[in-house]
């Protein structure tokens, strides 16, 4: 990763700046959050990509096309070059580096697109069909489905199953990705 420079850039631009790099055959890195909330208008949850970190991106600029960077509408400045340590870290006082950060953005933006796919869950299952539980701790146990519940303190709805131990009934709520129809 020679010549990766930070970019500082406009407020509200970094993801049009993103493209505009892009579309001059570059590979910049803006990094995202996934966020939502709730318009009464509408009544619903609303999920929008906001930047990370305000006015900042990340991108490898090989020396010919460095004037079209800082020429660039929303730049601001000149970008600044990132060292071998600022890129990998200095592992010896524990410093992250960018390889880090980019890592911990990815995980964290992965799991809220699974708290929007599960927000946004329509239930394929009927009351009493049987399902197989993937993950858990009843992980590999046959299950029988109830109903779905929705609670406004959780972040998306959950599916509650019966899960027969020890000849008996036991009831069970269950993250909707974690199970699948039994065949």
């Amino acid at each position: 990763m020679t010549n990766t420079y930070a970019i500082n850039t406009t407020r509200g631009k970094e993801f049009e700046v993103e493209q505009e790099l892009r579309s001059n055959g570059l590979k910049p890195w803006a990094p995202r959050r996934l966020d939502s909330r709730y318009v009464k208008e509408k009544r619903e949850t609303v999920w929008y990509d906001r930047p990370y970190v305000p006015k900042l991106l990340f991108c490898v600029v090989p020396a010919i096309y460095w004037r079209d960077v800082v020429e660039l509408k929303h730049v601001i400045g000149k970008p600044i070059k990132l060292s071998r340590l600022d890129i990998e870290g200095d592992r010896s006082r524990g410093a992250p580096g960018l390889r880090d950060f980019k890592a911990a953005v990815g995980a964290e933006y992965a799991d809220a697109s699974r708290r929007k796919e599960n927000s946004e869950y329509q239930c394929q299952y009927e009351p009493g069909q049987a399902l197989e539980l993937l993950a858990g701790t009843f992980e590999g146990f046959p299950a029988t489905f109830k109903d779905v519940i929705r609670r406004a303190h959780d972040e998306y709805a959950k599916l509650r199953v019966s899960v027969e131990m020890f000849g008996r009934e036991v009831l069970a709520e269950i993250d909707p990705d974690k199970v699948k129809g039994a065949a």
